[in-house]
């Protein structure tokens, strides 16, 4: 019998044995690989923000340039680290003003980010930049 050489534990099934993984180090690899296509998605081109599920993990159009809160990534539906990067990315991202971005994500995060269904959804740009403009950021 074949053994994974990740974890030593011997391989039984022949499709295990033909990807070299068992079904649990398979699934762990292909959220891996489905979080980091969404990853390389996470460019912003200006227009609404999308926020969507991929495997489980919680991706936007954003990237996550700025590290503050939560190394592990984005999220929403609630107030906590993964919301609060998400925020302060998309106002950096939107604006270009990582000072202004760190000033108002809080504010931005309980006004957006908090309230989003769990499975995503799109926070339109006209409504950003109406927020923005609120906050006293203008925008061009």
């Amino acid at each position: 019998m074949a053994k994974y050489t990740r974890c030593h534990r011997t391989l039984k099934d022949k499709t295990s044995i033909d990807r070299g993984f068992g079904p649990v180090c398979w699934a762990k690899v292909q959220a891996e690989k489905a979080k980091e296509e969404a990853a390389e998605e996470g460019y912003y081109d200006g227009g609404d923000i999308v926020l969507r599920r991929v495997d489980g993990y919680a991706t936007a159009n954003v990237p996550h340039a700025i590290k503050y809160h939560s190394p592990t990534g984005f999220e929403w539906g609630y107030g906590g680290s993964g919301p609060a990067d998400l925020a302060l990315n998309i106002l950096y991202a939107v604006t270009g003003d990582r000072e202004f971005a760190m000033e108002c994500h809080q504010e931005f995060k309980w006004d957006f980010i908090a309230g989003v269904p769990a499975e995503g959804g799109v926070i339109k740009r006209d409504e950003i930049i109406e927020w923005l403009r609120r906050n006293g950021c203008e925008v061009a």
